[in-house]
């Protein structure tokens, strides 16, 4: 029975490491089943955030607080609910509980030199953004615990600090947990010329420094989970007068790109960024308002157009066609806020096609 308590909760954070928001609620709900842990608590209510859920995250943070009435995480996870609720003096006063509990708690006093400075406090609450708030990550140690169950804690304070980085530590424990990115730090370009006499295919013109720059930058991106980045400048380098076997090292480096966070996403491409160079943005991310029109709906998928950026009939951006699956409680007129990654551009009909990932009611 001890196993699979554990297995639920392993799987859980792992699927939410990864970003699988509905897995990763699927096994901490069951996890808290067997065991009510305020840990499992506050990542369902992260999870529930992250999906939308706002009620289902004010349950589990509240739920947490039963277990452990002074969590600073909890605490800090329904104060900003009832900050988007405009419950202002709620807020306030779990803030301060977090600091008597953390007094050099930056996310709170941040948060607190906002609402001070704010002019329009109804404003800010409607725009605050989830990853301002809380510390919807992993900690390191429970990223790592399932391989680091013998190692001693302090070996988890080495692994965050400065020190571990320059030490031959980093890259053994890189090697064990994290292989793909001792694999991507060993991908590197060939030898010899890197760009293609023939230039007539070519949409960018690149020289051998450039293509060697965006190469090593492509990686940073990756790295820092600026995933619309990376992929933009690696389309345009597809795209170039790169040579073949050049291109084919930029290639592997897609495989290295996950999709990445709504909330904190690096760069948000508009409609008309797109129209103008729709070769670059294929397959970035959107995240895009708009009305439904057009709405089709099957049995566990939806397809519609989403008038971007609609204000009246006649003040559009444009018009994507989004087809998602999964079974949503949508129609037409309906405002909604998208988020999916742009896979084409309909010359005939002017539309952008996106492959949908979440929908979000505006209404609510």
């Amino acid at each position: 029975m001890g196993k699979e308590k554990d297995y639920n909760k392993k799987q859980g954070l792992r699927y939410f490491r990864k970003k699988q928001w509905v897995k990763a609620i699927s096994f901490l709900e069951k996890a808290l089943k067997e065991n009510k842990n305020p840990q499992v608590f506050l990542f369902l209510g992260y999870a529930s955030l992250y999906t939308g859920d706002v009620d289902g995250a004010r349950r589990y943070f509240k739920g947490g607080l039963l277990e452990k009435e002074d969590d600073p995480d909890l605490l800090k996870g329904l104060a900003y609910i009832y900050l988007k609720d405009e419950r202002l003096e709620d807020a306030i006063g779990l803030w301060g509980e977090v600091l008597d509990k953390r007094p050099s708690e930056k996310i709170v006093k941040r948060a607190l030199e906002k609402l001070r400075e704010t002019e329009d406090v109804k404003e800010f609450a409607q725009k605050a953004k989830l990853t301002e708030f809380l510390s919807p990550r992993l900690p390191i140690l429970v990223k790592l615990k399932p391989y680091l169950l013998g190692i001693y804690i302090t070996v988890g304070i080495i692994i965050i600090g400065v020190v571990f980085y320059t030490t031959p530590l980093y890259k053994k424990a890189l090697q064990r947990f994290y292989p793909e990115i001792i694999e991507l730090d060993t991908i590197e370009l060939p030898e010899g010329p890197k760009t293609e006499e023939d230039q007539t295919q070519a949409l960018y013109s690149l020289s051998e420094e450039e293509i060697e720059k965006n190469f090593v930058q492509v990686k940073r991106y990756v790295y820092k989970e600026k995933i619309n980045s990376a992929i933009i400048l690696l389309n345009k380098v597809m795209l170039s007068n790169a040579s073949p076997i050049v291109k084919e090292r930029f290639d592997i480096l897609y495989t290295y790109i996950d999709p990445p966070d709504p909330l904190s996403i690096d760069y948000n491409p508009q409609f008309h960024e797109i129209i103008k160079e729709p070769g670059i943005y294929m397959g970035a991310y959107v995240l895009w308002t708009g009305r439904i029109a057009n709405l089709k709906k099957e049995k566990e998928s939806a397809h519609f157009d989403l008038l971007v950026n609609y204000e009246d009939q006649d003040t559009i951006e444009g018009i994507a066609h989004v087809d998602i699956d999964g079974v949503y409680y949508i129609e037409n007129r309906q405002s909604v806020e998208v988020f999916g990654s742009y896979e084409k551009y309909d010359t005939e009909t002017g539309k952008l096609l996106i492959r949908g990932i979440l929908i979000r009611d505006l209404r609510l």
